[in-house]
């Protein structure tokens, strides 16, 4: 009894927090600058997403008989591996890249849309809606900042009506994908924060009065890049990692 007594009121407290910093989010919103020069930016995956859209791919492309269930298994391996630190995120490109080399983009292109608008999209909670509406409200741009491929992130971002996107691209010549990174490369940790600092420099954007939002502690230079970091259904790293720096810690609930 007593155990099940101390089990609800660390519920409740945890309830409590999860309001608490609900609505210190929105106040921090309403207390930034106002107008286009302040700048909310969102990590994709089990942050403006409630999934893995690695995962999400490898599943649809079985449905469609593109992938096995070897390709299942391997995906989520590779991520688990991710997860816990024990795999870089550059190890697990370089088989993907692999995978596509030679592949028609503009096939690729369309299925990465189908799986953005009918897998993705449906896995934006309301809390994050939400989020983003408070962001227009007080004319600040949304912008999705993703270590994706531009192929899942820009159909998603176009559906949300984001501003910009910022996602690792692939190269491609005559059509047919070469294996290769384009641009600035892979979007990932500190390519995330040379890619958000290019473009807020040609936006017009202050990056110290500007917002992240992130589940990941693989983020933190980009959090230390914005005045205003906040980490969302963190994992445990980041969450030690946030309380130690007096982040702003929130949870989104994951029904849509």
């Amino acid at each position: 009894m007593i155990r099940l007594r101390r089990s609800f009121a660390s519920r409740a407290l945890r309830g409590r927090a999860v309001v608490e910093n609900h609505h210190r989010l929105q106040q921090k919103i309403a207390a930034a600058p106002g107008g286009s020069a302040v700048a909310a930016f969102f990590d994709m995956d089990q942050t403006l997403v409630a999934g893995n859209s690695s995962i999400l791919y490898v599943q649809r492309a079985m449905a469609e008989e593109r992938a096995g269930m070897s390709d299942l298994f391997k995906t989520i391996y590779y991520y688990l591996l991710y997860r816990f630190n024990r795999l870089s995120v550059d190890a697990i490109l370089k088989p993907t890249l692999e995978g596509i080399r030679g592949r028609q983009e503009a096939q690729f292109a369309d299925f990465c849309r189908q799986i953005a608008l009918k897998e993705l999209l449906p896995r934006v909670g309301r809390q994050a809606r939400l989020v983003l509406d408070w962001h227009r409200e007080r004319g600040h741009r949304c912008v999705l900042l993703t270590a994706a491929t531009c192929y899942l992130a820009q159909p998603l971002a176009e559906a949300l009506g984001m501003d910009a996107v910022l996602s690792t691209q692939l190269e491609v010549v005559e059509g047919l994908f070469t294996g290769r990174l384009h641009g600035l490369g892979l979007c990932y940790g500190e390519g995330k924060v040379k890619a958000a600092q290019l473009w807020a420099a040609a936006a017009g954007v202050e990056l110290m009065d500007s917002f992240f939002y992130t589940d990941s502690a693989s983020d933190l230079p980009m959090l230390s890049a914005v005045g205003i970091p906040v980490a969302v259904n963190p994992d445990w790293v980041l969450r030690r990692l946030a309380r130690r720096k007096g982040w702003l810690a929130c949870r989104w609930p994951r029904q849509a």
